[in-house]
Protein backbone atom coordinates (compact mmCIF):
# COMPACT_ATOMS: atom_id res chain seq x y z
CA UNK A 1 0.00 0.00 0.00
CA UNK A 2 1.71 3.61 -0.76
CA UNK A 3 1.08 5.91 1.85
CA UNK A 4 -0.53 8.52 -1.13
CA UNK A 5 -0.65 9.27 -4.23
CA UNK A 6 2.72 10.49 -5.52
CA UNK A 7 6.13 8.99 -6.54
CA UNK A 8 7.11 5.76 -5.19
CA UNK A 9 10.72 6.22 -3.51
CA UNK A 10 11.02 2.71 -1.56
CA UNK A 11 8.94 -0.34 -2.20
CA UNK A 12 9.38 -2.96 1.42
CA UNK A 13 8.41 -6.33 1.24
CA UNK A 14 6.22 -6.84 4.83
CA UNK A 15 6.19 -10.20 6.35
CA UNK A 16 2.41 -10.06 6.90
CA UNK A 17 -0.47 -12.19 6.59
CA UNK A 18 -2.60 -10.48 4.84
CA UNK A 19 -3.06 -5.97 3.67
CA UNK A 20 -4.93 -4.39 6.72
CA UNK A 21 -7.16 -2.97 4.00
CA UNK A 22 -8.54 -6.37 2.81
CA UNK A 23 -11.60 -6.74 5.02
CA UNK A 24 -12.42 -10.06 5.50
CA UNK A 25 -15.74 -11.70 6.41
CA UNK A 26 -16.36 -14.77 8.12
CA UNK A 27 -17.97 -16.50 5.64
CA UNK A 28 -15.14 -16.05 3.00
CA UNK A 29 -13.22 -19.25 2.51
CA UNK A 30 -9.88 -16.79 3.00
CA UNK A 31 -11.08 -16.78 6.60
CA UNK A 32 -11.01 -20.77 7.37
CA UNK A 33 -8.44 -22.73 8.27
CA UNK A 34 -5.27 -21.35 8.75
CA UNK A 35 -6.76 -18.09 7.15
CA UNK A 36 -5.27 -15.03 6.37
CA UNK A 37 -4.25 -14.85 9.97
CA UNK A 38 -1.87 -17.44 10.69
CA UNK A 39 -3.49 -19.63 13.53
CA UNK A 40 -3.75 -16.69 15.82
CA UNK A 41 -5.21 -12.97 14.88
CA UNK A 42 -3.27 -11.52 17.74
CA UNK A 43 -0.51 -11.70 14.34
CA UNK A 44 -2.84 -9.11 12.93
CA UNK A 45 -1.44 -6.27 15.37
CA UNK A 46 2.44 -6.46 15.19
CA UNK A 47 1.82 -6.74 11.70
CA UNK A 48 -0.72 -3.86 11.00
CA UNK A 49 1.65 -1.50 13.34
CA UNK A 50 4.59 -2.39 11.79
CA UNK A 51 2.64 -1.08 8.84
CA UNK A 52 1.76 1.93 10.18
CA UNK A 53 5.09 3.08 11.22
CA UNK A 54 5.68 2.74 7.45
CA UNK A 55 3.46 4.24 6.13
CA UNK A 56 4.58 7.36 5.15
CA UNK A 57 4.58 9.04 1.49
CA UNK A 58 6.79 7.72 -1.19
CA UNK A 59 6.91 4.05 0.51
CA UNK A 60 4.85 1.44 -1.19
CA UNK A 61 4.26 -1.59 1.45
CA UNK A 62 3.03 -5.21 -0.07
CA UNK A 63 2.50 -7.80 2.53
CA UNK A 64 3.76 -11.50 1.77
CA UNK A 65 1.17 -13.40 3.56
CA UNK A 66 3.17 -15.70 4.90
CA UNK A 67 4.26 -17.30 1.87
CA UNK A 68 7.94 -17.41 2.72
CA UNK A 69 7.40 -19.63 5.48
CA UNK A 70 4.28 -21.36 4.19
CA UNK A 71 6.12 -22.92 0.93
CA UNK A 72 9.20 -23.63 -0.63
CA UNK A 73 10.46 -20.96 -3.55
CA UNK A 74 11.73 -20.49 -6.83
CA UNK A 75 14.98 -19.31 -7.71
CA UNK A 76 12.93 -16.57 -9.65
CA UNK A 77 11.19 -15.90 -7.11
CA UNK A 78 13.56 -14.80 -5.04
CA UNK A 79 15.35 -12.67 -7.96
CA UNK A 80 11.98 -11.32 -8.90
CA UNK A 81 12.44 -9.76 -4.70
CA UNK A 82 15.59 -8.42 -5.18
CA UNK A 83 14.55 -6.66 -8.16
CA UNK A 84 11.50 -5.13 -6.86
CA UNK A 85 11.93 -4.82 -3.51
CA UNK A 86 14.39 -2.17 -1.61
CA UNK A 87 13.94 -3.74 1.83
CA UNK A 88 12.17 -6.70 3.49
CA UNK A 89 10.98 -6.08 7.16
CA UNK A 90 9.98 -8.79 9.27
CA UNK A 91 7.62 -8.49 12.25
CA UNK A 92 7.84 -12.12 14.21
CA UNK A 93 6.77 -12.88 17.80
CA UNK A 94 7.66 -15.89 19.94
CA UNK A 95 9.53 -17.49 16.72
CA UNK A 96 12.49 -18.69 18.88
CA UNK A 97 10.74 -21.88 19.69
CA UNK A 98 10.96 -25.60 18.35
CA UNK A 99 7.30 -25.37 17.23
CA UNK A 100 8.41 -22.82 14.45
CA UNK A 101 11.05 -24.99 13.78
CA UNK A 102 9.70 -25.61 9.43
CA UNK A 103 9.01 -21.84 9.15
CA UNK A 104 11.85 -20.35 10.28
CA UNK A 105 14.07 -22.79 8.52
CA UNK A 106 11.78 -21.83 5.01
CA UNK A 107 11.90 -18.02 6.22
CA UNK A 108 15.96 -18.50 6.76
CA UNK A 109 17.01 -19.96 3.57
CA UNK A 110 14.55 -16.93 1.67
CA UNK A 111 16.46 -14.13 3.46
CA UNK A 112 20.05 -16.40 2.96
CA UNK A 113 19.33 -16.32 -0.93
CA UNK A 114 17.88 -12.43 -1.16
CA UNK A 115 20.52 -9.24 -1.22
CA UNK A 116 18.45 -6.83 -0.09
CA UNK A 117 18.37 -5.23 3.82
CA UNK A 118 16.88 -7.20 6.16
CA UNK A 119 15.34 -6.02 8.85
CA UNK A 120 13.77 -7.89 11.86
CA UNK A 121 11.37 -6.07 14.38
CA UNK A 122 10.34 -7.53 17.50
CA UNK A 123 11.20 -11.43 17.39
CA UNK A 124 10.64 -13.45 20.88
CA UNK A 125 12.20 -16.77 22.41
CA UNK A 126 9.44 -19.03 24.00
CA UNK A 127 10.30 -20.53 27.61
CA UNK A 128 9.13 -22.09 30.22
CA UNK A 129 9.54 -20.20 33.83
CA UNK A 130 11.78 -23.21 34.37
CA UNK A 131 13.77 -23.20 31.24
CA UNK A 132 14.92 -19.60 31.38
CA UNK A 133 18.98 -20.43 31.54
CA UNK A 134 18.80 -23.72 29.61
CA UNK A 135 20.20 -23.79 26.02
CA UNK A 136 18.47 -25.60 23.18
CA UNK A 137 19.24 -28.48 21.99
CA UNK A 138 22.06 -28.54 19.09
CA UNK A 139 19.76 -28.69 16.40
CA UNK A 140 17.31 -26.06 17.33
CA UNK A 141 20.78 -23.84 18.29
CA UNK A 142 21.67 -24.37 15.03
CA UNK A 143 19.08 -23.27 13.49
CA UNK A 144 18.59 -20.28 15.46
CA UNK A 145 22.28 -19.26 14.52
CA UNK A 146 21.90 -19.76 11.01
CA UNK A 147 18.58 -17.70 11.38
CA UNK A 148 20.41 -14.91 13.35
CA UNK A 149 23.71 -14.70 10.85
CA UNK A 150 21.85 -14.56 7.46
CA UNK A 151 19.78 -11.52 9.25
CA UNK A 152 22.83 -9.73 10.28
CA UNK A 153 24.34 -10.04 7.07
CA UNK A 154 21.88 -7.46 5.76
CA UNK A 155 21.37 -5.56 9.05
CA UNK A 156 23.58 -4.13 11.83
CA UNK A 157 20.91 -5.70 14.36
CA UNK A 158 18.14 -7.68 15.27
CA UNK A 159 15.55 -6.48 17.32
CA UNK A 160 13.60 -8.80 19.95
CA UNK A 161 11.02 -8.42 22.44
CA UNK A 162 12.77 -8.05 25.85
CA UNK A 163 15.57 -9.07 28.07
CA UNK A 164 14.97 -12.86 28.05
CA UNK A 165 15.55 -13.50 24.41
CA UNK A 166 18.37 -10.93 24.52
CA UNK A 167 19.89 -13.22 27.23
CA UNK A 168 19.21 -16.51 25.45
CA UNK A 169 20.88 -15.09 22.54
CA UNK A 170 23.90 -14.29 24.26
CA UNK A 171 23.60 -17.68 25.14
CA UNK A 172 24.23 -18.25 21.87
CA UNK A 173 26.99 -16.36 21.34
CA UNK A 174 25.39 -12.88 20.04
CA UNK A 175 25.54 -9.62 22.25
CA UNK A 176 24.35 -6.37 22.22
CA UNK A 177 26.23 -5.58 19.17
CA UNK A 178 24.03 -7.66 17.55
CA UNK A 179 20.73 -6.93 19.37
CA UNK A 180 18.26 -4.00 20.14
CA UNK A 181 15.27 -4.70 22.86
CA UNK A 182 12.39 -3.25 20.92
CA UNK A 183 9.72 -4.50 22.49
CA UNK A 184 6.23 -4.98 20.70
CA UNK A 185 5.48 -3.07 17.75
CA UNK A 186 1.76 -3.98 18.76
CA UNK A 187 1.90 -1.62 21.71
CA UNK A 188 2.26 1.48 18.95
CA UNK A 189 -0.16 0.38 16.39
CA UNK A 190 -1.70 3.90 16.89
CA UNK A 191 1.37 5.92 18.44
CA UNK A 192 2.90 6.76 21.66
CA UNK A 193 -0.23 8.55 22.40
CA UNK A 194 -2.22 6.27 24.62
CA UNK A 195 -4.28 6.49 27.97
CA UNK A 196 -5.82 3.61 29.45
CA UNK A 197 -8.93 4.55 31.52
CA UNK A 198 -8.33 3.98 35.51
CA UNK A 199 -11.82 3.43 37.05
CA UNK A 200 -10.61 1.88 40.01
CA UNK A 201 -12.49 3.77 42.41
CA UNK A 202 -15.79 1.93 41.46
CA UNK A 203 -15.08 -1.76 41.41
CA UNK A 204 -16.02 -3.94 39.08
CA UNK A 205 -19.83 -5.23 39.40
CA UNK A 206 -21.32 -8.13 38.63
CA UNK A 207 -22.94 -6.81 36.02
CA UNK A 208 -20.45 -5.60 34.50
CA UNK A 209 -18.76 -6.38 30.76
CA UNK A 210 -15.68 -8.32 31.10
CA UNK A 211 -13.58 -10.23 28.60
CA UNK A 212 -11.13 -13.18 29.18
CA UNK A 213 -8.75 -14.83 26.82
CA UNK A 214 -6.87 -17.83 27.04
CA UNK A 215 -4.16 -19.92 25.10
CA UNK A 216 -4.08 -23.39 25.03
CA UNK A 217 -1.29 -23.99 27.63
CA UNK A 218 -3.55 -22.41 30.10
CA UNK A 219 -6.43 -24.26 29.83
CA UNK A 220 -6.76 -25.87 33.50
CA UNK A 221 -6.33 -21.87 34.95
CA UNK A 222 -9.63 -21.65 32.39
CA UNK A 223 -11.33 -24.93 33.70
CA UNK A 224 -10.44 -23.69 37.48
CA UNK A 225 -11.23 -19.79 37.70
CA UNK A 226 -13.32 -18.50 34.78
CA UNK A 227 -15.76 -20.91 34.94
CA UNK A 228 -16.50 -19.57 38.44
CA UNK A 229 -16.34 -15.82 37.16
CA UNK A 230 -18.76 -16.95 34.84
CA UNK A 231 -21.18 -18.14 37.44
CA UNK A 232 -20.38 -14.39 39.06
CA UNK A 233 -20.35 -12.27 35.34
CA UNK A 234 -23.54 -13.05 33.47
CA UNK A 235 -21.68 -10.67 31.08
CA UNK A 236 -18.58 -12.00 30.86
CA UNK A 237 -17.06 -13.02 26.82
CA UNK A 238 -14.61 -15.43 26.10
CA UNK A 239 -12.57 -13.53 22.97
CA UNK A 240 -11.26 -16.24 21.02
CA UNK A 241 -8.03 -15.98 18.89
CA UNK A 242 -7.40 -19.11 17.21
CA UNK A 243 -8.20 -20.69 14.14
CA UNK A 244 -10.07 -23.58 16.34
CA UNK A 245 -11.60 -20.93 17.89
CA UNK A 246 -13.17 -19.29 14.40
CA UNK A 247 -13.77 -22.87 13.49
CA UNK A 248 -16.37 -23.68 16.95
CA UNK A 249 -18.04 -20.43 16.07
CA UNK A 250 -18.83 -20.77 12.80
CA UNK A 251 -19.54 -24.43 12.46
CA UNK A 252 -19.80 -26.09 15.79
CA UNK A 253 -16.75 -27.74 15.20
CA UNK A 254 -15.73 -28.85 18.60
CA UNK A 255 -12.07 -27.08 19.56
CA UNK A 256 -9.06 -29.73 20.25
CA UNK A 257 -9.93 -31.67 23.64
CA UNK A 258 -6.86 -30.86 25.14
CA UNK A 259 -7.94 -26.62 24.48
CA UNK A 260 -10.37 -26.83 27.79
CA UNK A 261 -12.92 -25.03 26.01
CA UNK A 262 -15.28 -25.95 23.11
CA UNK A 263 -18.90 -25.91 22.40
CA UNK A 264 -20.40 -27.67 25.28
CA UNK A 265 -18.98 -25.06 27.74
CA UNK A 266 -20.90 -22.61 28.44
CA UNK A 267 -19.82 -19.34 27.53
CA UNK A 268 -20.13 -21.14 24.08
CA UNK A 269 -23.97 -22.45 24.96
CA UNK A 270 -25.01 -19.02 26.53
CA UNK A 271 -23.91 -17.11 23.03
CA UNK A 272 -21.01 -15.50 25.11
CA UNK A 273 -17.91 -15.97 23.01
CA UNK A 274 -16.81 -14.15 20.13
CA UNK A 275 -13.77 -13.53 17.71
CA UNK A 276 -12.50 -10.61 15.27
CA UNK A 277 -10.85 -10.39 12.11
CA UNK A 278 -9.58 -7.34 12.16
CA UNK A 279 -7.99 -4.75 14.85
CA UNK A 280 -10.72 -1.96 14.32
CA UNK A 281 -13.64 -4.21 15.29
CA UNK A 282 -11.65 -6.22 17.89
CA UNK A 283 -10.52 -3.38 19.57
CA UNK A 284 -14.17 -1.56 18.90
CA UNK A 285 -15.44 -4.53 20.84
CA UNK A 286 -12.75 -4.43 24.15
CA UNK A 287 -13.44 -0.18 24.50
CA UNK A 288 -17.26 -1.92 25.40
CA UNK A 289 -15.51 -3.64 28.24
CA UNK A 290 -15.47 -2.34 31.74
CA UNK A 291 -12.08 -4.74 32.28
CA UNK A 292 -9.65 -7.79 30.48
CA UNK A 293 -7.82 -10.48 31.57
CA UNK A 294 -6.16 -13.39 30.98
CA UNK A 295 -3.03 -15.64 29.02
CA UNK A 296 -3.01 -14.14 25.91
CA UNK A 297 -0.71 -10.82 25.47
CA UNK A 298 -2.26 -9.63 22.55
CA UNK A 299 -6.03 -10.14 23.47
CA UNK A 300 -4.86 -7.73 26.55
CA UNK A 301 -2.83 -5.61 24.25
CA UNK A 302 -5.71 -5.30 21.98
CA UNK A 303 -8.02 -4.18 25.45
CA UNK A 304 -5.36 -1.61 25.92
CA UNK A 305 -5.16 0.20 22.33
CA UNK A 306 -8.67 0.50 23.03
CA UNK A 307 -8.13 2.42 26.55
CA UNK A 308 -9.55 -0.94 28.56
CA UNK A 309 -7.54 -1.57 31.46
CA UNK A 310 -6.70 -5.42 31.32
CA UNK A 311 -4.38 -7.84 33.46
CA UNK A 312 -1.95 -10.26 32.02
CA UNK A 313 -1.73 -13.70 33.67
CA UNK A 314 1.95 -14.30 33.24
CA UNK A 315 2.32 -18.12 32.08
CA UNK A 316 5.85 -18.47 30.07
CA UNK A 317 8.83 -16.35 29.17
CA UNK A 318 7.22 -14.78 26.11
CA UNK A 319 4.16 -13.02 28.08
CA UNK A 320 6.60 -11.80 30.86
CA UNK A 321 9.52 -10.23 29.02
CA UNK A 322 6.97 -8.20 26.85
CA UNK A 323 5.28 -7.77 30.48
CA UNK A 324 8.61 -6.34 31.98
CA UNK A 325 9.61 -4.36 29.32
CA UNK A 326 6.27 -2.11 28.66
CA UNK A 327 5.30 -2.10 32.16
CA UNK A 328 1.73 -3.93 31.32
CA UNK A 329 0.21 -5.09 34.86
CA UNK A 330 0.80 -8.88 34.65
CA UNK A 331 0.26 -11.58 37.85
CA UNK A 332 1.74 -14.94 37.69
CA UNK A 333 -0.42 -17.54 37.17
CA UNK A 334 0.32 -20.27 39.73
CA UNK A 335 -0.35 -17.11 41.80
CA UNK A 336 -4.14 -17.22 41.42
CA UNK A 337 -5.90 -18.99 44.87
CA UNK A 338 -9.56 -20.51 45.08
CA UNK A 339 -11.06 -16.85 46.30
CA UNK A 340 -9.01 -14.49 43.72
CA UNK A 341 -11.96 -12.45 42.27
CA UNK A 342 -11.86 -10.18 39.10
CA UNK A 343 -12.18 -7.39 40.59
CA UNK A 344 -8.70 -8.08 42.27
CA UNK A 345 -7.38 -8.09 39.44
CA UNK A 346 -9.01 -4.68 38.19
CA UNK A 347 -8.00 -3.17 41.26
CA UNK A 348 -4.17 -4.77 40.52
CA UNK A 349 -4.18 -2.89 37.26
CA UNK A 350 -1.77 -0.07 37.86
CA UNK A 351 -0.86 2.07 34.54
CA UNK A 352 1.57 4.29 35.67
CA UNK A 353 4.55 2.17 34.55
CA UNK A 354 2.99 1.70 31.78
CA UNK A 355 2.29 5.57 30.88
CA UNK A 356 5.56 6.25 31.95
CA UNK A 357 7.79 4.02 29.54
CA UNK A 358 5.37 4.81 25.99
CA UNK A 359 7.53 7.84 25.23
CA UNK A 360 11.13 5.99 25.79
CA UNK A 361 10.00 3.17 24.07
CA UNK A 362 8.58 4.41 21.11
CA UNK A 363 11.60 6.61 20.81
CA UNK A 364 13.98 3.50 21.24
CA UNK A 365 11.60 1.74 18.21
CA UNK A 366 11.85 4.26 15.78
CA UNK A 367 15.51 4.54 16.49
CA UNK A 368 15.83 1.25 15.60
CA UNK A 369 14.01 1.49 12.15
CA UNK A 370 16.41 4.76 11.55
CA UNK A 371 19.60 2.73 12.01
CA UNK A 372 18.51 0.40 9.87
CA UNK A 373 17.52 3.23 7.03
CA UNK A 374 13.46 2.91 7.18
CA UNK A 375 11.48 5.95 6.76
CA UNK A 376 8.98 5.92 9.71
CA UNK A 377 6.18 8.34 10.92
CA UNK A 378 8.18 9.38 13.70
CA UNK A 379 10.79 11.16 11.40
CA UNK A 380 10.29 14.74 11.17
CA UNK A 381 7.16 15.91 8.71
CA UNK A 382 6.25 12.33 8.18
CA UNK A 383 2.90 10.56 8.99
CA UNK A 384 0.52 7.92 8.17
CA UNK A 385 -2.21 10.38 7.85
CA UNK A 386 -2.93 8.54 4.22
CA UNK A 387 -2.92 5.21 5.96
CA UNK A 388 -4.95 6.24 8.91
CA UNK A 389 -7.54 8.01 6.57
CA UNK A 390 -7.75 5.31 4.63
CA UNK A 391 -8.25 2.19 7.32
CA UNK A 392 -11.22 4.87 8.61
CA UNK A 393 -12.86 4.61 6.07
CA UNK A 394 -13.36 0.60 5.57
CA UNK A 395 -16.46 -1.00 7.15
CA UNK A 396 -14.68 -3.42 9.66
CA UNK A 397 -15.49 -6.89 9.36
CA UNK A 398 -18.50 -8.50 11.21
CA UNK A 399 -17.37 -10.74 14.87
CA UNK A 400 -17.69 -14.47 15.00
CA UNK A 401 -20.11 -14.93 16.38
CA UNK A 402 -22.05 -18.32 17.80
CA UNK A 403 -24.56 -20.49 16.08
CA UNK A 404 -26.69 -20.41 19.90
CA UNK A 405 -28.74 -17.51 20.61
CA UNK A 406 -32.68 -16.84 21.02
CA UNK A 407 -35.80 -16.94 18.92
CA UNK A 408 -35.35 -15.78 15.16
CA UNK A 409 -31.15 -14.32 16.03
CA UNK A 410 -30.46 -18.00 16.19
CA UNK A 411 -32.12 -19.31 13.53
CA UNK A 412 -30.88 -16.07 11.12
CA UNK A 413 -27.88 -17.32 12.39
CA UNK A 414 -27.80 -20.95 11.29
CA UNK A 415 -29.43 -19.86 7.93
CA UNK A 416 -26.65 -17.49 6.95
CA UNK A 417 -24.21 -20.39 7.87
CA UNK A 418 -25.61 -22.71 5.68
CA UNK A 419 -26.16 -20.03 2.84
CA UNK A 420 -22.39 -20.11 3.42
CA UNK A 421 -21.73 -23.17 2.74
CA UNK A 422 -24.18 -23.30 -0.12
CA UNK A 423 -22.25 -20.26 -1.52
CA UNK A 424 -18.63 -21.41 -1.26
CA UNK A 425 -19.72 -25.11 -2.33
CA UNK A 426 -21.13 -23.38 -5.13
CA UNK A 427 -17.68 -21.23 -5.63
CA UNK A 428 -15.65 -24.10 -5.10
CA UNK A 429 -18.10 -26.00 -8.00
CA UNK A 430 -17.69 -23.63 -10.37
CA UNK A 431 -13.73 -23.37 -9.39
CA UNK A 432 -13.73 -27.11 -9.92
CA UNK A 433 -15.62 -26.90 -13.34
CA UNK A 434 -13.31 -24.04 -14.12
CA UNK A 435 -10.06 -25.94 -13.33
CA UNK A 436 -11.61 -29.07 -14.91
CA UNK A 437 -11.87 -26.86 -18.15
CA UNK A 438 -8.42 -25.18 -18.11
CA UNK A 439 -6.83 -28.82 -17.23
CA UNK A 440 -8.96 -29.94 -20.55
CA UNK A 441 -7.37 -27.60 -22.61
CA UNK A 442 -3.98 -28.01 -20.79
CA UNK A 443 -3.94 -31.93 -21.27
CA UNK A 444 -5.62 -30.89 -25.14
CA UNK A 445 -2.60 -28.44 -25.83
CA UNK A 446 0.00 -31.01 -24.26
CA UNK A 447 -1.44 -33.83 -26.17
CA UNK A 448 -1.12 -31.97 -29.58
CA UNK A 449 2.43 -31.21 -28.53
CA UNK A 450 3.01 -34.14 -28.18
CA UNK A 451 1.80 -35.31 -31.04
CA UNK A 452 3.71 -33.30 -32.83
CA UNK A 453 6.69 -34.56 -31.38
CA UNK A 454 5.97 -37.83 -31.60
CA UNK A 455 5.24 -37.03 -35.71
CA UNK A 456 8.60 -35.60 -35.66
CA UNK A 457 10.47 -38.08 -33.49
CA UNK A 458 8.77 -41.02 -36.02
CA UNK A 459 9.70 -39.29 -39.39
CA UNK A 460 13.48 -38.83 -37.19
CA UNK A 461 13.39 -42.39 -36.58
CA UNK A 462 12.56 -43.38 -40.01
CA UNK A 463 15.52 -41.32 -41.56
CA UNK A 464 18.06 -42.70 -39.16
CA UNK A 465 16.45 -46.33 -40.25
CA UNK A 466 17.46 -45.58 -44.07
CA UNK A 467 20.96 -44.29 -43.06
CA UNK A 468 21.99 -47.23 -41.35
CA UNK A 469 19.95 -49.54 -43.58
CA UNK A 470 22.39 -47.62 -46.71
CA UNK A 471 25.52 -48.14 -43.91
CA UNK A 472 25.09 -51.55 -43.59
CA UNK A 473 24.57 -52.20 -46.76
CA UNK A 474 27.91 -50.38 -47.84
CA UNK A 475 29.23 -52.10 -44.63
CA UNK A 476 28.43 -55.81 -46.04
CA UNK A 477 29.87 -54.77 -49.73
CA UNK A 478 33.08 -53.60 -47.92
CA UNK A 479 33.02 -56.90 -45.80
CA UNK A 480 33.10 -58.70 -49.00
CA UNK A 481 35.50 -57.21 -50.79
CA UNK A 482 38.10 -57.28 -47.77
CA UNK A 483 37.21 -60.87 -47.91
CA UNK A 484 37.80 -61.20 -51.48
CA UNK A 485 41.41 -59.35 -51.03
CA UNK A 486 42.13 -61.81 -48.29
CA UNK A 487 41.64 -64.84 -50.55
CA UNK A 488 43.76 -63.19 -53.27
CA UNK A 489 46.51 -62.46 -50.77
CA UNK A 490 46.34 -66.50 -49.55
CA UNK A 491 46.53 -67.28 -53.20
CA UNK A 492 49.81 -64.96 -53.83
CA UNK A 493 51.05 -65.92 -50.24
CA UNK A 494 50.68 -69.62 -51.61
CA UNK A 495 52.70 -68.96 -55.30
CA UNK A 496 54.81 -66.85 -53.87
CA UNK A 497 55.93 -70.22 -51.47
CA UNK A 498 55.67 -72.76 -54.56
CA UNK A 499 58.28 -70.48 -56.31
CA UNK A 500 60.62 -70.34 -53.63
CA UNK A 501 60.36 -74.05 -53.26
CA UNK A 502 61.12 -74.19 -56.97
CA UNK A 503 64.57 -72.04 -56.57
CA UNK A 504 65.66 -74.00 -53.86
CA UNK A 505 65.72 -77.38 -55.68
CA UNK A 506 67.32 -76.08 -58.41
CA UNK A 507 70.41 -74.71 -56.13
CA UNK A 508 70.36 -78.14 -55.16
CA UNK A 509 70.66 -79.71 -58.15
CA UNK A 510 72.90 -77.39 -59.64
CA UNK A 511 75.57 -78.71 -57.19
Amino acid sequence: MAADSGDIVAKILLRSARDPFDVIEADDPRAWGIGFYGTNVGNLLFADSTHRLLSVPGTEIVANRFAHERRAFTADEVAATDDEYDHFVVPLANALRPEFTRPLTRLTAFIEQISIPTTIVGIGAQLSLEELDTRPDDELAALHRRFMNSVLERSSKVGVRGEITAEYLRRLGYGDEHVEIIGCPSIYLNGPELTVRDERSAPIADDDPVAVSMSPLTSPWFETYVDAFADRHPHMTYVGQTHHDFAMLQWGRHRQPEMGFDRDHRLYAEDRTRMFLDAGSWMRFLATQRFAFGTRIHGNVAAVLAGTPAMVIAHDSRVLELCDYHGLPYTMLDSFRAGTTVDELFQAADYTAFHNRLSEGWKRLTAFLDDAGLENVAQPGRSAAAYDAELAALEPAAPVVTLRGSGDDALRRIEDRIHALKTASEHADTAAKRREKELEKTLAASLKSHGKRIAALEATTRKQQTRIERQARRLGRQRALIKQLRADLARHQERAGLRGMVRRVRRRLGR
